[in-house]
């Protein structure tokens, strides 16, 4: 089932713990991993939050997807619903690669409209209880920006003048701080208006669009999609969009949100999963699913924070996604289970003066990182 692609402002706005919901943790433990969950109680204040943009939002046009967008199988499993903001949307691991999606959504249309007209800042800004001004967007990107160059030393050796394409690039403040490092020419490209403007004050070339739709002749040798691609409508049609821009000898670094990690930290994957997420990797699954469009895996980067994993990437021959092994597949489908079985138990332990505590220091030491 094929959808056309809008590539929305594309996660790049905030820090992977705040788009997730990491931010204000409860203490609750997780008595396999030893980290901290999003208390179930906390959960539902956040839902209770956002309540009048998802009852709004129940009017839009919603699709029902039948089949997984890279592999084409049929066959999945249903491991969460609702999703974090209390939409009424399934979210399904396909069975054959691997692939996480919403098996219910919004037309490509809506999607269009719930980025541009705003409702996706402000739906996340309640969720997460931060800001999300351009001022705020470029203080996260320029740190953001500042971690992925040192990762990335080495590996990118292209000369000044060289051109480099940032899918979903906000604000600018990431290509900013790579045309600087490097010398490199940037385009961003990103639908949301306002932040484009903030990209073009930067002395960027930039583009409001998406990049499945945008028509140029050029090619990069360098292109960034960060803290992105779970966003797009149709993952496989944006994949090979982005092959065909990159130039023979390009690079294409990607990161994902590794969807059972995320569930490992927050919980329950219906904490994780969000309508704004139409698509989710791992790191198990992501190396087959790139080569199935013709780009191979060159270097991962796992030191980023979690529960982010990256990619550098070339273009090579696209080969057929294999189907996942079965016994990795339960023992996932296990894991994933059995957060959520912790979850639940962590949201029967009342919330007490201790873990009032415990929160209030995490939520003072992170404003603290912030101003420093």
């Amino acid at each position: 089932m094929a959808h056309a692609v809008t590539s929305g402002p594309l996660g790049r706005g905030l820090e992977a713990s705040d788009r997730l919901g990491l931010d204000g943790w409860s203490p609750g433990h997780n008595p396999g991993a030893h980290s901290l969950f999003l208390h179930p109680a906390e959960l539902r204040r956040r839902r209770e939050r956002c309540r009048d943009i998802v009852d709004r939002l129940q009017d839009r046009e919603r699709e029902f997807v039948a089949v997984c967008n890279i592999c084409g199988s049929e066959r999945n499993a249903v491991v969460a619903q609702p999703d974090r903001y209390g939409f009424p949307s399934r979210t399904a691991m396909c069975l054959n690669c691997g692939l996480f999606y919403l098996v219910d959504r919004f037309s490509d249309a809506d999607y269009v409209a719930f980025y541009r007209d705003g409702t996706y800042r402000r739906l996340t800004s309640l969720f997460s209880g931060t800001g999300q001004g351009i001022g705020d967007l470029q203080a996260d990107q320029a740190q953001y920006a500042k971690e992925l160059i040192g990762s990335l030393a080495g590996y990118v050796r292209f000369g000044a003048g060289v051109r480099f394409l940032d899918i979903g690039g906000s604000t600018g403040r990431v290509a900013a701080e790579f045309q600087n490092r490097f010398g490199m020419k940037g385009t961003v490209i990103d639908p949301a208006e306002a932040e484009v403007e903030a990209a073009r004050k930067l002395g960027l070339n930039a583009v409001v669009g998406s990049v499945e739709e945008w028509r140029t002749e050029e090619r990069f040798e360098l292109i960034l999609l960060c803290r992105s691609i779970e966003h797009v409508q149709d993952l496989r049609r944006a994949l090979e969009r982005i092959r065909q821009l990159l130039d023979p000898n390009g690079l294409l670094y990607c990161d994902i949100v590794d969807f059972t990690e995320a569930c490992r930290l927050v919980g329950h994957p219906e904490a994780v999963t969000k309508i704004d997420h139409c698509h989710w990797m791992t790191q198990e699954s992501a190396p087959g699913i790139f080569r199935s469009v013709g780009l191979e895996v060159v270097s991962m980067n796992l030191a980023v924070r979690q529960p982010l994993a990256g990619f550098l990437l070339r273009a090579g021959e696209p080969s057929p996604c294999l189907p996942v092994d079965p016994l990795r597949r339960e023992l996932q489908l296990r894991r994933l289970q059995q957060s959520a079985s912790e979850w639940q138990a962590v949201g029967r332990t009342p919330r007490d003066a201790k873990d009032w505590l415990r929160r209030n220091a995490y939520l003072v030491k992170r404003k603290l990182r912030r101003l420093f």
